[in-house]
């Protein structure tokens, strides 16, 4: 049912009659994942993490347009976070109704009834929650997979380098990388 209605949204966006987004968090580490690796023989695996160099990265994906809206922070985005980045783009909109995606994380359900109201009166803004255990559906979650495990440049980075690197990735989709929905 959640799968049918999202189909229709996507034809109400394509066909500009509402505003689509996919919302959702992502952490970013200094060290890339390690898929293989190898260790002397009679030695445990070892790994030097790097665990004071992360990022966390708030973004919505516009479906309509294939654009990206993020905010990155050197802290663990926490409920209000969401809210005054959910705030701030839905004061962008430009009069037409906006659904927002959202998977159930309990921090998206932090959102007070009042507030849900007044972005629904004010804005005409509608909250989607898919179902739980369903990220196949949310198309950021694919967007986030391309981040980190395809345009990102394997190295280690540094607190000197992260920000700068990640801000490049980040604002470089719809130019240099981009998921096609078709």
């Amino acid at each position: 049912m959640k799968r049918t209605t999202l189909d229709k949204l996507h034809v109400a966006a394509r066909g500009g009659q509402c505003r689509l987004f996919y919302l959702d968090e992502a952490g970013f580490c200094a060290s890339p994942p390690v898929q293989r690796s190898w260790s002397p023989r009679g030695l445990p695996h070892a790994i030097e993490p790097n665990p004071h160099c992360r990022r966390s990265v708030i973004a919505a994906l516009n479906f309509a347009d294939n654009s990206f809206v993020y905010a990155a922070s050197a802290r663990t985005v926490k409920g209000p976070d969401v809210l005054a980045f959910l705030d701030s783009l839905i004061r962008k909109g430009d009069g037409r109704p906006t659904v927002i995606v959202l998977d159930n994380a309990s921090i998206h359900h932090s959102i007070d009834e009042n507030t849900l109201d007044r972005w629904f009166l004010e804005h005409k803004v509608l909250l989607f929650y898919l179902p739980p255990y369903s990220p196949e559906l949310n198309l950021i979650e694919i967007v986030w997979k391309h981040f980190k495990y395809h345009w990102r440049r394997f190295v280690t980075w540094t607190k000197e380098t992260i920000d700068a690197e990640l801000a490049e990735l980040l604002n470089g989709y719809g130019t240099k990388f981009q998921v096609n929905f078709s």
